[in-house]
């Protein structure tokens, strides 16, 4: 599950990073092609002006020339290069991911038939771990520094744990950017169940 989490983040990023990438060569290849109409116009105003004084005005002309074709040049480049970029944005956004289901628990489709008992799913926690969520479950959404001043345990502490429980699909994110707030998962929350009993003690050892 934290393989697929990770990867799916980095095809998110490798996309964000291409939109960034083509909107920058886009603006650039719209400026060009502006300033290659510009010499263009130019030229041809030039050549009406001055065909009087094609002895003298020759070398200014093949240096816009020069520039004309060093522009379409660039022009050219940049064109083929965002489409290049568009066709490895497409298959980014596209790869299809294989669907993981994590450890211990059914699939959405067996959820309600097959249940699954609140102890094999808090077997593997540590008794924080346990504590976040109940407290979670019993009062909602809420960020890692209030989780770490109601559980006793450090800011960095908190951090990584949250981390590892958002993860490992115990918890899910309801903001996007920092400071997180974390709420129980929807398939843990019903696993679990809203009774007031706490989820904080060590989970009974198997006969």
């Amino acid at each position: 599950m934290r393989a697929f989490r990770q990867s799916k983040q980095a095809v998110a990023e490798s996309a964000s990073l291409l939109s960034v990438i083509v909107t920058a060569l886009t603006s650039r290849v719209e400026a060009s092609q502006s300033l290659v109409s510009d010499l263009g116009a130019k030229l041809e105003t030039f050549d009406q002006r001055t065909s009087h004084l094609e002895s003298e005005q020759s070398n200014v002309r093949n240096n816009y020339l020069q520039l004309l074709r060093h522009l379409q040049e660039l022009l050219s480049n940049d064109k083929r290069l965002v489409l290049e970029l568009e066709q490895m944005k497409t298959k980014l956004t596209t790869i299809q991911q294989p669907r993981m289901v994590m450890r211990n628990l059914p699939s959405r489709n067996q959820a309600t038939s097959l249940p699954v008992p609140a102890e094999n799913v808090l077997a593997t926690l540590t008794p924080t771990e346990r504590q976040t969520l109940d407290i979670l479950r019993r009062e909602g959404g809420k960020s890692a520094p209030e989780l770490g001043r109601r559980t006793k345990k450090s800011r960095e502490h908190m951090a990584r744990l949250m981390k590892k429980l958002y993860l490992d699909g115990f918890v899910d994110k309801e903001s996007n950017h920092p400071p997180f707030r974390y709420k129980l998962n929807d398939k843990i929350g019903s696993i679990l169940g809203n009774d007031e009993k706490s989820i904080t003690a060590e989970p009974p050892e198997k006969a």
